[in-house]
C-alpha cells in the first residue's frame, strides 16, 4: 500500500479550497463559553469529543492528544505528540471517544491499525489492542456502547469490536473481532470502501456507518454487520467525515460542504425505522475551517477543525467551534 497516497487521501483531501476565517461571537444562552476555543498550536487535528464535564479532548495525526476545558479555554497536552512526525508518510491517531463510567479514552490508531485506551484525566496509556495488521489498513472513528467500542476502517469493508465487561471494564488483547461488512455498504461501493464517521443508538442496537467515498449512510446490524441504505431525501454530498447522533437526527460533518466553499453540518432527522431520513438543515458557520469531528455540550455542537486548505506548520493555529444548533445557524436550501 502506497502510504503517502494514504495520508494525502486522509489529510488533504480539501487543500484545494478556499480557507475560511476566525470571528467570535456568542449568544445570550451560553455567555459564559466562547464561540472558538484555542486547541494546540502545530498540531493538524482529526479526532475530537468531549467528556466529563466541560473536559474536550482534541486528537492530532502526529499523536499528541490536547485536553481543554471549553469554558475557560484553559488546556495542556495530555499526550505528546510521536517524535519525527511526517505528515506524508505517518498518521497515528484519527477518531476518539470517552466512556464516562470508566473515564478511559479510546483512540483509533490510524495506520497502526491499532486502538489506544487512555486515561481520560492522567493521559497515561492503559491498554493498546492490535486491530488490524500495522500499515495494512487505517483504522478511523469509534463509537461506544456499554457492551463494546466499535471502530471503522477506512480502506477495508470492516469494523472491529472490543467487548466491554461491566462498568467499562476492558478485555484481553485477545477478544478483539473483526466484523465484516456486508448488504448495501459493499454493494454500492465498488471501489469498497472509506468507512469514516460512526455513531450508535442509546440502546446500542443499531450502528450508522458512513462511506466517504459515495456520501452514504449505513444502518448497521453490530451483530452480523449487515448494512441497509439509509435513504436520504434530498441526498447528502460531499466528504462524509465525522457524525454526531442526538434527538434523532444525525449532523454529518461535511468539510468544504458541496465544493462550493465553505464547510457544511447536514443535519438529517431520521425516520423511527432508520431507514429514511430527511435533511431539515444544513449549518454553516465562517468559523468552521475542515471540520473533522464533533461532539455535544448541553444545545451546544462543538467541531474541530482540520484547516484542510492549510498547509501544517509549528506555528499554525487550531481551534474549536461552538455551533448553536438551537438557533438553527444558517442554512442553505
Amino acid at each position: 500500500m502506497n502510504k503517502k497516497i494514504l495520508i494525502a487521501t486522509l489529510l488533504l483531501t480539501a487543500w484545494s479550497l478556499p480557507a475560511q476565517t476566525v470571528q467570535a461571537g456568542e449568544t445570550p444562552s451560553a455567555r459564559p463559553f466562547a464561540k472558538t476555543v484555542p486547541a494546540l498550536t502545530g498540531a493538524p487535528p482529526e479526532g475530537f469529543t468531549i467528556g466529563r464535564g466541560s473536559i474536550a479532548y482534541n486528537g492530532s495525526v502526529d499523536g499528541s492528544i490536547y485536553k481543554v476545558d471549553l469554558r475557560s479555554g484553559e488546556g495542556e497536552v495530555l499526550v505528546p505528540a510521536e517524535p519525527g512526525f511526517d505528515i506524508f508518510t505517518q498518521c497515528y491517531k484519527l477518531g476518539m471517544r470517552v466512556d464516562r463510567r470508566s473515564n478511559y479514552l479510546f483512540v483509533a490508531g490510524c495506520l497502526g491499525g491499532n486502538a489506544y485506551v487512555f486515561d481520560a484525566e492522567t493521559g497515561d496509556e492503559i491498554m493498546n489492542y492490535e486491530l488490524a495488521p500495522a500499515f495494512s489498513t487505517v483504522i478511523n472513528d469509534l463509537a461506544i456502547t456499554r457492551e463494546a467500542v466499535y471502530f471503522t476502517d477506512f480502506t477495508q469493508p470492516f469494523l472491529y469490536r472490543l467487548p466491554l465487561a461491566g462498568n467499562g471494564r476492558l478485555p484481553p488483547e485477545s477478544a478483539v473481532m473483526a466484523l465484516p461488512l456486508s448488504g448495501d455498504f459493499v454493494a454500492d461501493d465498488p471501489t469498497c470502501c472509506a468507512g469514516n464517521g460512526i455513531v450508535a443508538t442509546p440502546d446500542g442496537e443499531t450502528l450508522i456507518v458512513g462511506n466517504s467515498n459515495n456520501a452514504q449512510i449505513y444502518k448497521v446490524d453490530p451483530a452480523t454487520g449487515h448494512a441497509d441504505r439509509i435513504d436520504v431525501n434530498p441526498p447528502l454530498v460531499g466528504f462524509i467525515d465525522g457524525i454526531v447522533l442526538r434527538q434523532g437526527k444525525l449532523y454529518v460533518l461535511t468539510p468544504s460542504g458541496d465544493g462550493s466553499g465553505g464547510d457544511w453540518v447536514q443535519v438529517v432527522a431520521l425516520d423511527k425505522d432508520m431507514l429514511t431520513g430527511t435533511v431539515v438543515q444544513v449549518i454553516t458557520d465562517p468559523d468552521m475551517d475542515g471540520v473533522a469531528s464533533g461532539a455535544f455540550f448541553g444545545n451546544s455542537l462543538y467541531v474541530n477543525n482540520a484547516r484542510y486548505t492549510t498547509f501544517p506548520e509549528a506555528d499554525t493555529e487550531y481551534w474549536l467551534t461552538r455551533l448553536d444548533v438551537g438557533s438553527g445557524g444558517s442554512r442553505k436550501e
